[in-house]
């Protein structure tokens, strides 16, 4: 029986792009309805830990809640960009703060839209046209593959978002990405990086704060994935799943780290 199995999954029908694309009508080009999911640290109030489908300290597909990895079981991981955001946050009438929206962070002084030099609060008007008080917070968002999905054929890209409390550890990924590569003539994705965490205590509770280590050089067939992959993002308008931010059961006021 086992070698039945055995002789039938090694005869799986492995279609060619253009089949896939006569045949089954898949597109042969990026297109706008693509969604690109992000790893999460599973917290206390995470739904899926609410909905008792996943543990504290776990890392998981937003999407699809596919378990990836947790604080305890390191996943290996390969970054090959990094985009800059700002997260703004409405004051509510009961004083806490609502994300309303992500602007990208631009650094160029040069540039009519610089705002790297926005404060942490402010003011602004709402669509109402009422001033409200804001809470501006800085995030990382990496886009990464999975080497063992490079090695199978099945790599889509991730998104790991750093901020607030993790914002340290996203600098000190796109400084090992950005200047030591560069220093070395190696390009941004050089590197696997094993990413755990550890569980962090405030006067707000408990919660998780990922962590990561770089690990090997990259071989060459997973540069060529993750250069294609930085081609396709950068080229298509794919969008990030921010379900994590938007969800009304989550609260993202407690940023008092770096912003």
């Amino acid at each position: 029986m086992k070698k039945e199995v055995a002789i039938k999954e090694e005869n799986k029908v492995v279609l060619s792009a253009q089949q896939l694309a006569d045949e089954w009508g898949v597109p042969t080009t990026p297109s706008t309805d693509m969604v690109i999911p992000k790893i999460l640290p599973m917290q206390g109030l995470s739904k899926l830990v609410v909905d008792r489908k996943a543990m504290i300290g776990e890392f998981r597909d937003s999407l699809s809640g596919k378990l990836i990895g947790s604080i305890d079981k390191p996943f290996e991981m390969i970054p090959f960009l990094c985009v800059k955001l700002w997260d703004v946050q409405h004051q509510q009438p009961d004083g806490t703060y609502k994300y309303n929206r992500s602007v990208p962070l631009i650094e160029n002084p040069l540039d009519k839209e610089y705002n790297d030099n926005w404060t942490w609060e402010g003011e602004e008007t709402d669509l109402d046209e009422k001033l409200v008080k804001i809470k501006r917070i800085r995030r990382l968002n990496f886009f990464v593959l999975l080497p063992e999905e490079v090695k199978d054929g099945s790599a889509m890209p991730y998104v790991l978002s750093f901020k607030s409390t993790g914002l340290k550890e996203g600098k000190k990924l796109w400084t090992s990405m950005y200047v030591r590569n560069a220093k070395a003539s190696i390009p941004p994705a050089a590197f696997t990086f094993q990413v755990g965490g550890k569980m962090v205590t405030n006067d707000k509770g408990s919660f998780v704060v990922m962590g990561i280590d770089q690990g090997r050089r990259t071989t060459d067939a997973e540069l060529k994935e993750c250069l294609s992959w930085l081609k396709l993002v950068r080229g298509s308008n794919v969008k990030v799943d921010n379900s994590d931010v938007e969800a009304p059961e989550v609260e993202v006021s407690d940023a008092t780290g770096e912003f």
